[in-house]
């Protein structure tokens, strides 16, 4: 019988962020993955507070963790806890050659992909907006016939939200792609692709450079590469003589894919063991702790054993948590979710109200060490922690805290199985 010392269910951001402490504590870690996780869809950035319950910008995010209501996760982790997290995340990007920039202690304005901004903490070097708002020129570059990115609506937006007195301009690149020739539609990741290519380098460099001015900044879309790495950044800035900002943008997410190599590579370095296509469908629960969880394939099932177990499979989109009328469960352990039987009570009639959605707050419920409990508020298994989006109290899209709450709970729970506080 294999045994690992922490087993994590889940290869999203918190559980291959948990992985990496642990590991580098000398734990003996398995990661069972079930799918790509949604880290590859995500932005790639590290939200972590970008507006207080009342919708007011945060400045310092681990300043305003202090202010969080009792049932957010980060009230029970604490914000000295938090600050360690987020500076062994910086520490691992330094590590792997693909440095993030920030500071817990301040958020970054980003622009998006319809030209607004939003609150960031740690992003990494292609997304530097800091010269966004110094600059006299900005350059809006777009790509024929790549969908979700128009040019001409972010410069719209940008000069609404920027001052006068800046030049804002877009050009649209020609790509020349035989496969868009047949109506395929061209993705931020079919352009990344070409732009790691000599031939795409000096097509772009060829088509642009004449529209560059003194002071230019090129605003464009997540397209600089797909690896984990700066290549394409510094020789499009070298021999176009300024500097380039990607914006935060929709599905599918090249920066979340960086993200992902990155992770991955930093934990099998450290030799946690990553078991693909593992659906977890069942635990065994003996006295008040876990001893194995089951997974189903097509052909029969498997029983993997540990001292300790994260739960990082995500929320409902993840599939974390299962929703059906009138319920949610998480399906693993099988914990009810306190959810109002009536399901028009899930939600403001405003999708996007100017406060949080009900529904989003939803998730298992957790004692101050992140041990799930029941509805009753007891124990389900003392040795298993939940960290990241299936955790109750806290709606990541209204705040800005998707990819921090993973990072910080994730940072808790592996520290703790290692004899730290």
């Amino acid at each position: 019988m294999k045994k690992s010392d922490v087993l994590i269910i889940g290869n999203g951001i918190s559980g291959l962020f948990a992985a990496c402490i642990a590991a580098d504590r000398g734990k003996k870690v398995q990661i069972l993955s079930y799918g790509a996780g949604t880290l590859t869809i995500g932005g790639g950035i590290i939200d972590v507070l970008g507006y207080t319950d009342e919708g007011r910008p945060v400045t310092d995010p681990v300043q305003a963790m202090g202010q969080v209501n009792p049932t957010h996760p980060y009230a029970k982790v604490g914000s000295d806890t938090a600050k360690k997290a987020l500076n062994t995340f910086l520490k691992i990007t330094n590590e792997e050659g693909f440095p993030y920039i920030g500071s817990p202690n301040k958020n970054k304005w980003i622009p998006t992909a319809i030209g607004n901004f939003k609150p960031s903490c740690l992003v990494p070097r292609t997304m530097d907006s800091d010269v966004v708002f110094k600059t006299s020129n900005i350059l809006v570059i777009g790509f024929d016939t790549m969908k979700d990115f128009y040019a001409n609506m972010v410069t719209k937006n940008l000069k609404k939200r920027l001052d006068s007195d800046k030049s804002i301009k877009e050009f649209t690149v020609t790509l020349n792609f035989e496969y868009g020739k047949d109506l395929r539609d061209i993705s931020a990741m079919d352009v990344a692709r070409w732009l790691e290519t000599e031939q795409g380098h000096v097509s772009f460099v060829e088509q642009v450079k004449p529209h560059i001015k003194k002071d230019t900044v090129i605003i464009l879309p997540p397209v600089l590469g797909l690896d984990p790495n700066y290549k394409v950044l510094d020789s499009l800035e070298k021999d176009l003589s300024c500097s380039l900002v990607e914006v935060s943008s929709l599905p599918p997410a090249v920066t979340g894919t960086r993200l992902t190599k990155m992770l991955n590579s930093y934990a099998k370095k450290r030799g946690v063991q990553v078991i693909e296509k593992a659906h977890v469908v069942g635990a065994k629960v003996v006295n008040g702790k876990c001893k194995s969880v089951i997974t189903e394939g097509f052909d029969r099932q498997r029983e993997f054993y540990a001292d300790q177990f994260i739960l990082a499979t995500g929320g409902i989109y993840g599939g974390g948590i299962i929703a059906k009328i009138g319920a949610l469960t998480e399906p693993i352990f099988n914990i009810a979710i306190d959810v109002p039987k009536v399901q028009t009570e899930w939600s403001h009639k405003q999708l996007f109200a100017d406060k949080k959605q009900i529904f989003a707050q939803y998730g298992v419920s957790v004692d101050e060490n992140l041990i799930p409990l029941t509805a009753e508020g007891k124990q389900v298994a003392s040795n298993v922690k939940v960290v990241g989006r299936s955790l109750a109290g806290y709606d990541f899209c209204y705040e800005k805290s998707g990819n921090g709450v993973a990072l910080i709970t994730a940072y808790k729970a592996a520290a703790a199985f290692c004899g730290e506080a």
